[in-house]
């Protein structure tokens, strides 16, 4: 076995550029913020921050540039650093990518509030600046401002802040006063567990209220996973500026979303002869009208001031009690449809409904039945037709002039009224009649039921028999906001509906339909909604997504939102729509691509495309090395890109198919993104390859018997610079071990022996002395091993002492 060295010889002149650096970029921006959490943001969407400590700033480059990052807060300087020269070992990882550039540390903590610029400068060998970038960002440690309370929202009964059941007393929660003068990012509502941890669920803010919603599904249903038994809860919210500083506001309450069981509830009906209470079963006898009944719960499911978990306290709908029961008690004619009752737990819900229609029983004789009601119709100014319709709703004006009341025929006499209408008399056998009404609909929007109530002609049995429901919205939904999201491709649009109310009613006045119509070439197009968010009762964002349309034009677009009447909102606006992907294309001097590139920086890339459009990351891969890099890429305009070049090492395998791959990936102002790879092999054209010089596994300098060194780097003419003259004088030359060698290598110049690892690169001086002397320099292994080394020898600028 031998040891071999491999040498790539080559002595250049890089001509430099003054092209703007386009990808060379503040990668990433790494600090603590104020409450300690640790946080890594892309450079780019540097913004809103709230530093506690350093800066540690990821900037990528091209080679064999320096960087000069200043901190500015308005004209003042707050700290500068001058990195070394970039080098192909700088490299830099972020998320799983490979970048040539530097880390540098900003140790000087933003100490005002307000707005910072970092420039970036990048310098090449000679100091001159050759691009320069700034990014802006506000420090911001101030925390949002909560100056209101939480409020309970009455969905309907009962229920307060202190102790609140389900949705169906509890519409939602509120905190308002909420504002931050950078904006509001998100609010989280959490509940504290019996273990002592927290369960977090997002919730909305709503900017024009400056108020936190916390939606009932979230506060008040087990099914939120938050509230997992009845109890006594810390609960809050955690409200986030756009820096992310975070307030607080907790307190505590009782919180049962659950009812108490039913199995024991009973009911009985008092037996007018005898006096007694007996169970109520179907179909069973009456000796009077109206009947007594009472309905039983047990009293150990009762909530008290220790334990407010349960059914409703004694003092509500309770009539008397025994030593196991507490009975309601009411006394009602029979039969009776509309009428019912609830029972509620103290936190305010429902627990169980009985309905009085649902009684059955048999008529003892001469125990006459109530007057029954069985529906009714109306007429309206737009019409002399009766409708049948007892939920009238109307977006057009008009008045109710007349309603027909419905009731099964009895033996006597029936009187039927009306609420703000007037009676009306049912002779015997017969089974309705009319009144007059003037029920006026015209403006804004509302709900009238009119009661309707049945009795006797002198107004003995008289039951509440049912309603007329009335609904009216003259009121068209606002659209507040349209805006195109050209990252997301999205087109968002806010509407309110002042009509919307917070409690039970919410569902009456609300949407019906949201539609968006694109008008392009081809003709309309419908928009579908993507995604619907309701902020609150009033307030919702819908989103239209319009990736799919396949267009590059200024596009106009029809919206409309109709409400639960039937009111049309509609609104025109028109924006610029670039769903089509950049084209690449890649070319070499401006000719077609060659096999093998001898200077990669003369390919050309160019993108073309509706909107602006910029590469994105170039990345290097491939050759026997495995090479996998990103590189910096440099602007010319119109579209134009170059890289900078990269420390690679010819593809001398090229024959035995030794290939680099450049994948390009380039992304315009509407987040299309194209990628194109192209593969290519490299030989520089002043490349000396020399053969693979044998060496004994020696970890030293060896000689032949005249001296002369076993390996070396040698040229057999002086070297000269553009315009013909001879370099002379110290020299500042780089030598580079490919990273699959199988060993370290050594070199001997005028600044010592200096040792390079594989994959290393290393600067060392060689001096041509005043007439311009032939380089000459030794190399042997710096580890005795057998395999081989493949390295390169460059001198990026030459230059004269004259």
């Amino acid at each position: 076995m031998k040891t071999k060295l491999k040498l790539s010889l080559m002595t250049m002149i890089l001509g430099l550029t003054n092209a703007p650096i386009a990808s060379a970029a503040l990668e990433q921006v790494s600090f603590t913020d104020t409450s300690g959490n640790p946080k890594n943001v892309d450079g780019r969407e540097l913004n809103m921050v709230n530093i506690r400590d350093t800066l540690t700033l990821k900037i990528s480059s091209g080679l064999d540039r320096k960087i000069r990052v200043r901190l500015q807060h308005g004209t003042g300087l707050v700290e500068s650093q001058l990195t070394n020269v970039i080098n192909i070992h700088d490299r830099l990882n972020i998320d799983g990518k490979d970048f040539y550039g530097k880390e540098v540390i900003l140790s000087k903590v933003p100490q005002n509030e307000g707005e910072y610029t970092v420039v970036v400068e990048y310098l090449d060998l000679t100091n001159a600046v050759v691009s320069t970038e700034s990014y802006t960002f506000v420090q911001d440690t101030i925390k949002p401002v909560i100056s209101g309370q939480f409020v309970h929202i009455l969905n309907a009964w009962y229920g307060n802040i202190n102790n609140f059941g389900h949705t169906g007393t509890t519409k939602q929660l509120e905190v308002s006063g909420v504002s931050d003068n950078n904006g509001i990012s998100r609010a989280r509502y959490w509940v504290k567990q019996p273990d002592g941890s927290k369960k977090y669920k997002d919730v909305e803010y709503n900017l024009e209220r400056k108020t936190v919603i916390v939606a009932g599904n979230i506060a008040a249903t087990t099914g939120a996973g938050l509230v997992p038994a009845p109890g006594y809860y810390q609960f809050g919210i955690d409200v986030y500026d756009t820096s992310g500083n975070v307030s607080t506001l907790a307190r505590s309450s009782h919180m049962d979303f659950t009812c108490p069981a039913t199995s024991s509830n009973k009911i009985e009906v008092r037996n007018a002869q005898s006096g007694v209470w007996e169970p109520y079963y179907s179909g069973m006898t009456i000796y009077s009208n109206p009947v007594s009944i009472r309905y039983g719960r047990l009293l150990s499911q009762f909530a008290t001031n220790a334990s407010p978990y349960g059914w409703k306290k004694l003092n509500h709908m309770v009539s008397n009690t025994d030593s196991t029961y507490a009975y309601f008690q009411p006394t009602i004619n029979y039969p009776q449809m509309y009428s019912y009752f609830h029972f509620f737990s103290e936190s305010g819900h429902v627990c169980s409904t009985y309905y009085y229609r649902d009684l059955n029983f048999s008529l003892a004789p001469g125990v006459h039945k109530a007057p029954k009601y069985t529906g009714v119709w109306h007429k309206n100014s737009l019409s002399n037709q009766w409708i049948t319709n007892e939920s009238p709703r109307t977006n057009i004006p008009y008045t109710i002039n007349a309603v027909r009341v419905f009731v099964e025929p009895r033996s006597y006499r029936q009187k039927l009224t009306i609420t703000s209408g007037g009676s009306c008399y049912v002779n015997p056998g017969a089974t309705s009649c009319d009144i007059s009404t003037n029920y006026v609909y015209a403006t804004g929007r509302g709900y009238i039921p009119y009661s309707i109530f049945t009795a006797k002609e002198d107004g003995s049995m008289s039951i509440h028999g049912g309603y007329l429901y009335t609904y009216w919205d003259f009121n068209r939904i606002a659209i507040r906001s349209i805006h195109y999201d050209r990252s997301a491709q999205t087109i968002k649009m806010q509407t309110y509906d002042a009509d919307t109310v917070f409690d039970w009613r919410s569902y009456m006045w609300r949407y019906s339909s949201i539609s968006a119509t694109a008008n392009i070439g081809a003709g309309p197009q419908d928009i579908p909604v993507s995604h619907t968010n309701q902020i609150d009762l009033q307030t919702y964002d819908f989103s239209f997504d319009v990736s799919d349309l396949d267009v590059e034009m200024n596009v106009p677009f029809a919206f409309k939102v109709i409400d639960s009447f039937g009111n049309e909102t509609n609104r025109v606006e028109t924006f610029t729509i670039d769903t089509v992907k950049p084209k690449i294309q890649v070319k070499y001097s401006g000719e077609a691509l060659p096999e093998v590139l001898s200077d990669i920086r003369d390919l050309e890339i160019h993108l073309e495309d509706f909107t602006e459009a910029v590469p994105t990351s170039v990345q290097l891969l491939g050759s026997d090395a495995e090479e996998n890099v990103y590189l910096a890429v440099l602007s010319h305009g119109d579209g134009l890109f170059s890289v900078a070049k990269p420390k690679i090492f010819p593809t001398l395998n090229y024959e035995a198919g030794e290939r680099y791959r450049l994948i390009i990936t380039a992304e315009d102002e509407q987040k299309n993104v194209q990628s194109k790879e192209i593969t290519f092999g490299y030989e520089p054209d002043n490349l000396i390859v020399v053969e693979a010089q044998p060496y004994v596994p020696a970890n030293q300098a060896l000689y032949d018997v005249s001296s002369n060194a076993l390996a070396r780097i040698y040229t057999e003419d002086p070297l000269t610079m553009e315009g013909g003259q001879r370099a002379t004088g110290p020299q500042t030359a780089e030598i580079s071990n490919r990273k699959d060698s199988d060993f370290a290598i050594s070199i001997v110049s005028d600044s010592g022996v200096v040792n390079v690892l594989p994959g290393e690169t290393k600067a060392v001086m060689v001096d041509l002395g005043p007439a311009g002397d032939l380089l000459e320099v030794e190399v042997f292994p710096s580890e005795r091993m057998e395999g081989e080394a493949q390295f390169m020898f460059s001198i990026p600028s030459l230059s004269s002492i004259y």
